[in-house]
């Protein structure tokens, strides 16, 4: 097994990152009413999750500029490589975790509309 370049590697950075940031978004978000919610009907509680709902604007918009750049670098990435054919096309791993972490910042973007309102509900009748 050859280790990966150092573009291999850098690329392999920016999946991560963007997939840990899109995933924090969408705690942050749920971090507002759904997760104490849901922890208080498990008979847990979350101390500490308000910093991260006083943060959820600043983190979804940090997420998505890093994914933003994760997908123009691939772009970028793939052009060179079909033009001149020197380097090796941006691996599978990190097309799958910019794949998952545009996933998290669509459910991310989702959750007060859509998602919220009903889980709240669902929550709610669970307290009886």
């Amino acid at each position: 097994m050859t280790s990966p370049t150092r573009t291999e590697a850098r690329d392999r950075i920016v999946g991560w990152t963007a997939l840990g940031g899109s995933a924090l978004a969408v705690f942050a978000w749920a971090a507002c009413c759904v997760l104490p919610m849901a922890l208080s009907v498990a008979g847990l509680s979350l101390a500490g999750t308000l910093f991260f709902a006083e943060q959820r604007g600043l983190l979804t918009w940090g997420a998505t500029a890093v994914l933003a750049a994760g997908w123009w670098t691939v772009w970028r990435r793939r052009r060179a490589c079909a033009r001149d054919g020197s380097c090796a096309p941006p691996s599978r791993l990190t097309i799958g975790l910019l794949a998952a972490a545009t996933g998290l910042i669509g459910l991310a973007l989702a959750w007060q509309p859509w998602i919220e309102p009903r889980a709240l509900m669902l929550l709610r009748s669970l307290r009886g």
